[in-house]
């Protein structure tokens, strides 16, 4: 390492491959990804649904139809499910359950970013490759999320592959054939009939929009994509309405009959320009990046297919997302694609003043960030400045922070290379996008590393899982619940191995013990014989109350 370091005084971030600039380009990589998947329970919301399905999974539950504590869940179909499960059976005593799970998070980011490179190659050539990469996970949008357990994270790279696939086919039809089918197999199984209405539309209409994406072999092409894509659509369905026919018919409500209904098609509570305003935030800095790239291509840049095909499957998504989905950020994942590729594709025709107010922003916003996590975790050790520590307390009252030397030496060291790549690389470009993604892995790493105890503490439900355990009475048999939502049904039947009997779905029960969830400031009507035998909530967390009765 050091003889390549002297023999390349300034790093050029030129799109020329070098061992030193690959070498720092699998560590940025790896930095970015690492941090998050293990050491931490699950939180709040995706994470704890879908733990909740694992845990069923590995213990009885029906493969064919996972279930949320006891009832079918069917917002999402298995597949991510099915790869975190097997994460955890295959890791069970290495690891704790949910961080085995999560590792499936960190499979599918992992085949996405590959998929990306190999999207980048196809579209603009070799020389977009790392920077294409570099623009997807430098997304604000994606950092936290690519690193919980979601079934969002495997329907971006079912999206990705069949995508990417498309100008593969124009030299490689057969081998763009199996990862256009496989890419749409991964889809259907990750979000259902939505996989249909986006990426169908962007698959057979490109060859007629776009001509020079025409497969060079269309039907070596065709019947690969559809031989890899058909197990995918047809197996689990079949085995589904073979073994487990009532649940097929729940499913089939969700998955096949709003497709063959177009009045179905539009959702409810859609709102059409609700992703581009969210594409603004979410997708920076590739949104921006985006239009500086179109602003100086201009009606030259438009005509390049390259172009005209991202722009075409940006568009295809802003209507189908945007009309056809409950607005939610999670929902924007798939435009990161599209836009990180025309922002790669065009960072070289950033103007000089452009890249510098980028490299100035960036290294200015993640520079105060570093500080503030530093000063944030420093102070909490010595107990200054006092005014930090008391607005920790004042979030988080009652927690004690204690030194942890890996995770110090871990965070220490790639800060300073953070620092030591910013003073080493020369003005450019790409060295202002490789030292924003540096700074976001670095900002990640910290607060994955240094502060994930505090946020640990903040965002778990393990301790008050704990304090309801205690407070169970010995053989109390069944217990009913009300406004339990998802992910707290999911982690009490995790942590606790309860499945209540909810009496929202009109359930008539005779359990003596009774669970509430309600907001603190809420008050309900509490019926005779009841009395109050424990409440509880999330350390710090104001908006979540907790209360078991006994009768």
């Amino acid at each position: 390492m050091r003889t390549l370091l002297s023999s390349e005084k300034n790093l050029n971030f030129d799109g020329k491959a070098t061992p030193l600039k690959t070498a720092l380009f699998l560590l940025v990589c790896l930095a970015w990804l690492l941090p998050g998947l293990t050491g931490h329970t699950p939180w709040k919301n995706d994470e704890a649904v879908s733990q909740g399905i694992v845990h069923s999974l590995i213990h009885g539950g029906n493969w064919l139809s996972p279930d949320l504590a006891g009832e079918p869940y069917l917002t999402h179909p298995p597949l991510y499910y099915w790869v975190a499960a097997t994460f955890a059976e295959w890791l069970q005593g290495l690891l704790p359950g949910h961080d085995a799970a999560r590792l499936a998070s960190g499979c599918f980011m992992a085949i996405t970013m590959i998929g990306v490179a190999l999207g980048a190659h196809s579209l603009f050539g070799p020389h977009a490759m790392r920077v294409s990469v570099m623009m997807l996970i430098g997304s604000v949008g994606l950092v936290i999320r690519a690193h919980e357990m979601s079934s969002d994270l495997a329907w971006l790279t079912g999206i990705t592959w069949t995508i990417v696939a498309i100008p593969l086919a124009r030299t490689r039809s057969a081998l763009a054939g199996i990862f256009g089918g496989l890419g749409f197999g991964i889809a259907f199984l990750s979000q259902g009939s939505l996989a249909l209405g986006l990426l169908l539309p962007i698959v057979m209409l490109t060859p007629l929009l776009v001509p020079a994406y025409r497969p060079q072999h269309a039907l070596r092409y065709t019947l690969l994509w559809i031989l890899a894509a058909a197990p995918c659509l047809a197996i689990w369905p079949w085995a589904l309405y073979a073994h487990v026919p009532h649940l097929f018919g729940l499913w089939w409500s969700v998955l096949g009959y709003p497709v063959l209904h177009p009045t179905l098609w539009l959702a409810h509570d859609a709102i059409p320009t609700y992703y581009l305003g969210v594409a603004a935030w979410f997708a920076w800095p590739a949104a921006p990046l985006t239009l500086g790239a179109l602003w100086n291509g201009g009606i030259r840049g438009l005509a390049k297919p390259q172009t005209r095909f991202l722009l075409f499957v940006l568009l295809v998504m802003l209507l189908v997302l945007g009309f056809c989905t409950t607005p939610r950020e999670n929902n924007a994942l798939p435009l990161l694609l599209p836009l990180a590729l025309l922002a790669s594709g065009g960072i070289d025709s950033m103007r000089r003043g452009a890249s510098s107010a980028f490299d100035w922003f960036g290294t200015l916003t993640f520079g105060l960030i570093t500080t503030v996590l530093w000063l944030g975790w420093v102070a909490q050790l010595t107990g200054q400045p006092a005014r930090i520590v008391n607005y920790l307390d004042t979030q988080l009252p009652g927690y004690h922070a204690t030194f942890q030397p890996f995770a110090f030496g871990v965070s220490l060291c790639l800060t300073l290379l953070w620092v030591v790549a910013i003073l080493r690389s020369r003005q450019s470009a790409r060295r202002a996008l490789v030292n924003w993604t540096v700074g976001m892995s670095v900002s990640w790493m910290l607060v994955m590393t240094l502060w994930l105890p505090y946020v640990e503490a903040s965002r778990s439900y393990q301790g008050m899982m704990r304090s309801l355990a205690q407070a169970i009475p010995p053989h109390a048999g069944c217990m009913a619940s009300s406004g339990l939502g998802e992910p707290q049904r999911g982690l009490l039947y995790y942590f606790l191995n309860i499945r209540t009997q909810r009496l929202e779905l009109g359930t008539h029960t005779r359990c003596h013990l009774w669970l509430v969830q309600s907001r603190p400031q809420e008050s309900f009507a509490i019926p005779a014989g009841w009395r109050l035998l424990w409440t509880g909530a999330r350390a710090g967390d104001r908006n979540e109350r907790f209360q078991l009765f006994e009768y």
